[in-house]
C-alpha cells in the first residue's frame, strides 16, 4: 500500500470513528437516528436524526490536531450549500418536506485520550 493510500485510510478511519462516538452521543441525549451516510448527487450527510419533531442533518468533523484549523471551520459555506441541497433531496424522498429541520455541526478532538465532543446547534 503506498503513503498516498495508507494516508487516506488512516483519514477515513478517523473518520468513521468520529460518527461512530457522535451517533452515541446523539443518542444519549435523546435524539432518534433515522439514517447514517446519506449519500445523493449532492454530496453525504454524515447523520439524519430527530430531535422531537425537529429532522436534524449532522455534519461530523474529526480531528486530531488542529494543524489544518479547527474541525468546525472545515464545514465551509460551499460545504453547507452542499448539505442543504442533500437535505432537500432526503426530505423530499422520504415525505418530510413540512417537518422543522435544523443543522448541527458537530466536532470531536482525539488531542487526548478522551475526545472532545463541541455539538453546534442550529450551525447555519
Amino acid at each position: 500500500m503506498g503513503k498516498n493510500q495508507e494516508l487516506k485510510t488512516k483519514h477515513q478511519l478517523l473518520g468513521k470513528t468520529g460518527e461512530q462516538f457522535a451517533q452515541k452521543f446523539l443518542t444519549q441525549i435523546g435524539y432518534k437516528i433515522l439514517k447514517t451516510n446519506y449519500r445523493c448527487r449532492h454530496g453525504e450527510i454524515d447523520i439524519v436524526c430527530q430531535d422531537g419533531k425537529t429532522i436534524v442533518f449532522v455534519e461530523v468533523k474529526t480531528r486530531t490536531s488542529e494543524k489544518f484549523g479547527t474541525p468546525s471551520e472545515a464545514v465551509t459555506s460551499r460545504k453547507q450549500n452542499h448539505l442543504h441541497r442533500a437535505a432537500w433531496e432526503y426530505l423530499i424522498k422520504n415525505n418530510l418536506e413540512s417537518q422543522p429541520v435544523r443543522f448541527d455541526v458537530l466536532t470531536l478532538s482525539f488531542f487526548s485520550s478522551h475526545p472532545e465532543i463541541e455539538h453546534i446547534i442550529g450551525a447555519f
